[in-house]
């Protein structure tokens, strides 16, 4: 693992060290009037299948009240999705390769109340964008980060097909935001649910 990948990796346990777990009401936190910010996976941000199926979040969750975070600029994202996106500037790295400071305020102050990751692997700006978020429900894949970034996991049994971990997510999101509960998510017992 190389020196800046380390120094990634102790920056997120001391960012998700300070981690609130407050309990939250299931399902009804992911129902109703909420601010939302998606996280897609690194490399396959323009897969049109993805997009696709992150669309589809915007029949459970208000298109005006959800953003996409992406490491790079890509307008793809907001074209085929019709959800507003945002990244760093392309120039604005600090010495470890994570976007500065003024970035992750800017997805602070967005005041999301949900955020949800797509990504199946440690992917350290989704994990450093989750903890900035100040989200009360933070919903990733069982396998990426887990516990204390992620407090809502989401269990696929399609474990070597990504575009069908990424279904079975958006689909017990779909399930959770109708009112029923999903057999496949895992949530904290911590979290006091």
């Amino acid at each position: 693992m190389k020196l800046k990948d380390r120094l990634q990796h102790l920056l997120i346990s001391l960012k998700s060290s300070r981690l609130k777990n407050e309990g939250f009401d299931f399902p009804g936190s992911l129902c109703g009037e909420n601010k939302v910010i998606i996280t897609l996976p690194e490399g396959i941000v323009t897969n049109s299948v993805l997009l696709r199926m992150v669309s589809e979040l915007s029949g459970i969750f208000n298109k005006n009240d959800m953003l996409v975070v992406v490491p790079v600029e890509c307008t793809e994202v907001s074209r085929k999705t019709g959800i507003h996106s945002m990244s760093p500037d392309l120039y604005s790295a600090n010495l470890i390769g994570l976007p500065k400071r003024n970035f992750f305020a800017k997805v602070s102050n967005f005041k999301a109340t949900v955020l949800v990751d797509f990504e199946v692997h440690q992917n350290t700006f989704n994990a450093m964008v989750a903890i900035a978020s100040g989200a009360k429900v933070r919903i990733g894949i069982d396998g990426a980060w887990g516990m204390p970034i992620y407090n809502f996991l989401v269990r696929s049994s399609f474990t070597t097909d990504e575009l069908k971990v990424y279904r079975s997510l958006v689909d017990i999101i779909s399930q959770i935001g109708q009112g029923s509960e999903p057999q496949d998510a895992i949530n904290n017992v911590e979290s006091g649910v």
